[in-house]
Order: structure tokens, then C-alpha cells, then sequence
């Protein structure tokens, strides 16, 4: 790979990890007070939580306009994850000026909206990823954000928007799932037999990346241990290591007493139309 493109990847994945909060990533939340229906807009945002993110008042500020307005290039128009984990949703961007704050809102709501910093100094071009957490009384469901990014000049990016569904952790027994772009977490609760458990997947011909952790321990995937609970991203005309384009599998060992839940992390590649599929097999 050219140093140009592995220079980009690093710093990608360092903007992603400083804005995501990596310790709490996919770890189960045991709040149990009320129940939250995901039709319920205003009290659905009123318990998210976003690292370096704070609920602001008012009107959600409208985009731009301009040929100088910073550009939200590749994005996920869906993705999924059960209540009580964190949530990263991935995007490309390019600006004039980098970046200041990513404002988001979950559409329907009217009681202000997010307004998120950037940590780091930014660049005019990168990934970023928006970590949300989903507290776990979030019932199942779906609803629908808008986001965008403005920047240092305080230019407003047109908005865009994903469909976010809210499951119960699969079973292993026919546990699969399928996809397209960026990050999808699932989790499937494995029972509580221990032994050998065999991951099936097609990437089919554009590459994507398969991760399988359980807790924090990475336990296989179509690359090397990536060493956060964070898989890479890559644009699908610069694949990085570890994104495949086949029909294979992965088997590994489960052992119950280290938790029940695992996480399958499928990084699809970004801006090449990827699709993606997997099953699971019990122990």
C-alpha cells in the first residue's frame, strides 16, 4: 500500500478511537429504569449519550449553502444494534477548513439536539465515527437521525440520514445477518454449552472486514487482531488488510464463563456499493 494511504489510515483510526469511548464500547448497560418506546422521540434523545457530545436547546441549525460548504461523502443509511450497547456510525468527509462539531438530532424530536466537538485537530479529509450509546432501556424498533458537520468557520454541511434498528441480541441457533457499508455490531447470545463455533460469511466480490469478539477479547476474523474493539474503515478503492471479497469461514473456541454474549463487527468498505452476509453455528 502506498504511505500515502497508510498515513491516512492512521490517522483515521486515531480520530475514530479519540472520539469514540472504547471502554464502554458494546459492553452491556444494566440500567433498568422505564421503558422507552423508539417512537418516542423526545424521551428516545433525552437518554442517549454521545462522547463529547451535549444536548443543545433550540432549533436544529439549517445547512449552508455555497460551493465552500464541507461535504458528508460516504455515510451508513442504516444500521442496527441491540439496546444496552454502543453504537458507531462512520462516515467520509471533505472540508476547506476541517471540522469543529457534528450536529445530530433524532428526526421527530423537538427538544433541541446534539451537538458534538471534535477533540482533535482535524484535517480536510478523513473517517470519523459517532459513538452512540443505547441505554438498555431502549425497547425494539427503529428510528431515524439526521446528522451533519460544520466547520471550522462555522459552515453547515447538508444533512443526511440513518435508519438506526433496535433488536434483542440473536440466539446462535440461525443467528445471521447481512449488510452493505460501514460498521454493524451484532450480538448473539451463545447459551451455555462451551465448544467449537464456526462463522460462515460472504463478502462476495468487494472486500469487508469479519471481527468476532467476546467481551473485549478478540477471539478471529478475516485479518490480524486489530486491537480495539474498533475494526478498521477503508474506502473500498483503497482496501486495507484484512478486507476480503469471498466465501470462507472463521471457527474459534466459546467458553460460557467468560460471558455469554459475543459481538460480530462486520466493517464494510466505504463508497463501493459492498454487500455482505454471515450465519453462525452453535457450540
Amino acid at each position: 500500500m502506498k504511505l500515502l494511504g497508510n498515513l491516512f489510515f492512521v490517522f483515521s483510526l486515531l480520530l475514530i478511537i479519540s472520539l469514540a469511548s472504547v471502554p464502554s464500547s458494546c459492553k452491556k448497560d444494566s440500567t433498568t429504569v422505564d421503558s422507552i418506546k423508539t417512537t418516542n422521540s423526545n424521551g428516545l434523545q433525552a437518554i442517549l449519550t454521545i462522547p463529547n457530545g451535549s444536548l443543545a436547546t433550540g432549533t436544529l441549525p439549517a445547512a449552508s449553502t455555497g460551493t465552500s460548504i464541507p461535504v458528508i461523502s460516504n455515510f451508513q443509511p442504516s444500521a442496527s444494534t441491540s439496546s444496552g450497547y454502543q453504537l458507531l456510525l462512520p462516515f467520509q468527509y471533505t472540508s476547506s477548513n476541517g471540522w469543529k462539531y457534528i450536529y445530530l438530532q433524532i428526526i421527530g424530536a423537538t427538544n433541541g439536539y446534539f451537538k458534538i466537538t471534535n477533540p482533535t485537530t482535524s484535517t480536510n479529509s478523513g473517517t470519523v465515527a459517532i459513538p452512540i450509546n443505547i441505554p438498555g432501556q431502549v425497547l425494539k424498533g427503529s428510528f431515524t437521525i439526521q446528522f451533519t458537520l460544520v466547520d471550522a468557520n462555522g459552515l453547515v454541511a447538508i444533512y443526511v440520514q440513518t435508519i438506526i434498528v433496535i433488536r434483542d441480541a440473536l440466539k446462535c441457533v440461525n443467528a445471521s445477518n447481512s449488510g452493505s457499508e460501514g460498521l454493524t455490531f451484532t450480538q448473539v447470545d451463545m447459551g451455555t454449552k462451551s465448544g467449537s463455533v464456526t462463522l460462515s460469511y460472504d463478502t462476495y466480490t468487494v472486500p469487508d472486514r469479519m471481527d468476532i469478539f467476546q467481551g473485549s477479547t478478540w477471539m478471529g476474523g478475516t485479518g490480524i487482531n486489530p486491537g480495539s474493539l474498533i475494526p478498521p474503515l477503508c474506502n473500498c478503492s483503497s482496501v486495507l488488510p484484512g478486507f476480503v471479497g469471498k466465501n470462507s469461514t472463521i471457527t474459534f473456541n466459546y467458553n460460557p464463563s467468560n460471558g455469554r454474549i459475543i459481538t460480530i463487527v462486520v466493517s464494510g468498505c466505504l463508497g463501493g456499493g459492498t454487500a455482505w452476509i454471515w450465519s453462525l453455528s452453535c457450540p
